[in-house]
């Protein structure tokens, strides 16, 4: 926001954090640019997709769990741990749980969101998979890549109707900084 509004400091950025209805505030014209998975929005009408990153999978453990020690976390590892599963997690994070749950030496129960997740992993009570854009770098957490080559695709998107030059501008500051945090836009 800071690099944009050298260029454009008559243009308000808003930036709004949302899990719920972030897209119905989009489609409505509330807001111009959302962050999504790109499996959410890719058959939506009058979007345009700007594709942003890959998402891997991580371990969310408490910092002084046994695992926070490890490089990377195998469902091995898992063995005699319970595992969060559900909540809003997208299909291809399911279908890694779902693989994991099958082993009878993993309990599991299920979360209503990623934030009920933490509260348990908090509370010493489970672990949690979770896409690794959610992490927050807080310090009573450590994030352990998962070991998976699933990942997921990340993107912004715009209406496709809008050709503000502003908001073109915008996202590109946003898509090379993103890409190139070191350089000085």
């Amino acid at each position: 926001m800071r690099i944009y509004h050298n260029e454009e400091a008559s243009v308000s950025v808003t930036p709004s954090v949302s899990y719920r209805n972030y897209l119905n505030s989009f489609m409505t014209g509330e807001t111009d640019i959302v962050f999504s998975l790109k499996y959410r929005v890719k058959h939506m009408p009058d979007v345009k997709i700007h594709d942003f990153f890959e998402t891997h999978i991580y371990l969310v453990v408490r910092s002084d769990d046994p695992l926070a020690e490890k490089k990377i976390v195998r469902k091995e590892d898992l063995k005699g741990r319970t595992l969060m599963v559900g909540g809003g997690s997208p299909p291809l994070l399911k279908r890694i749980q779902n693989e994991i749950i099958m082993d009878p030496e993993i309990s599991y129960f299920n979360s209503d969101d990623h934030d009920t997740s933490l509260t348990y992993v908090a509370a010493d009570q489970a672990v949690v998979l979770s896409p690794g854009f959610l992490n927050d770098h807080h310090p009573d957490y450590r994030w352990i890549p998962f070991d998976t080559d699933v990942t997921m695709p990340c993107v912004l998107c715009t209406h496709a109707s809008d050709n503000r030059r502003s908001l073109n501008r915008f996202l590109e500051v946003l898509l090379e900084y993103y890409r190139n945090p070191d350089l000085k836009l």
